[in-house]
């Protein structure tokens, strides 16, 4: 459990953050924006609480999915008016507050909310999201922020996996697929790159997302026949369904 937390998430970060070093701000959202962190805490909780109360967590996730879609359009607006910690300020306030009111009217768990997520993270990426008024620049990544990105990433990890049992399964499955990846990496950029990367990345965070959603829809039922090996096909689903997803994207904007 603890190299879960100590290694999982901060991997993820930098394994998003150097595919954005080679390949641009669109390809760091979108792998950022994958089930990845989501597994860390699921597994994390799978392993302290056992499969129960992990798969209660798990089946709230997708409606959760909301409120990172409402994160990301807030940090997409403010960072039109914010430097990254104004635009960090907005986008969690807006997300904790779709969070809570998930979980506390009790739609954490609706299925059809959670499939109709998948539908919102397309539109908000083709529509909702701010559009860049110039194609981004890149930067170099010095090695010192891609430390600072891990690090920041623990902590966002273990911070949310010690605080599960007085938020219950409920608020913590919404939490599970929170936007850690969706804090760091948007920070640095915005100071380094400018506004249009950011909503580069914002984009193939939503789009990501997608693969996100889909895999945990299936999580819960495949683990409950298949334990743990339910992560295989699990993984397949998110790679998949966010590969498709792009392609959607990608024809759409043609």
């Amino acid at each position: 459990m603890i190299a879960v937390k100590l290694f999982a998430g901060p991997v993820v970060i930098g394994l998003a953050s150097l595919a954005g070093k080679r390949w641009g701000p669109a390809a760091a959202g979108l792998l950022g924006g994958l089930p990845l962190i989501a597994a860390c805490v699921i597994t994390a909780l799978w392993l302290e609480h056992g499969q129960d109360y992990a798969l209660a967590a798990a089946s709230a996730a997708p409606a959760g999915l909301w409120a990172n879609i409402v994160y990301m359009l807030a940090l997409g607006h403010a960072s039109r008016r914010f430097g990254w910690p104004g635009m960090l300020a907005c986008g969690w306030i807006a997300y904790l507050i779709t969070a809570l009111a998930l979980a506390w009217s009790g739609l954490a768990h609706s299925l059809p909310l959670g499939i109709a997520a998948l539908a919102g993270l397309l539109i908000a990426a083709g529509v909702l999201l701010p559009k860049p008024s110039a194609p981004p620049r890149i930067v170099p990544m010095p090695k010192a922020e891609l430390a600072t990105r891990m690090a920041a990433a623990f902590v966002l990890v273990a911070s949310l996996t010690a605080m599960t049992l007085p938020l219950g399964p409920a608020l913590t499955g919404v939490l599970s697929a929170g936007p850690v990846a969706a804090t760091v990496i948007p920070a640095f950029t915005l100071a380094n790159a400018g506004r249009d990367a950011v909503l580069v990345q914002l984009r193939g965070f939503l789009i990501g997302l997608v693969g996100t959603g889909a895999s945990l829809l299936c999580l819960a039922p495949l683990a409950r026949h298949l334990g743990g090996w339910a992560a295989l096909p699990v993984a397949a689903i998110a790679l998949g369904a966010g590969y498709a997803a792009n392609l959607l994207m990608q024809r759409l904007q043609r």
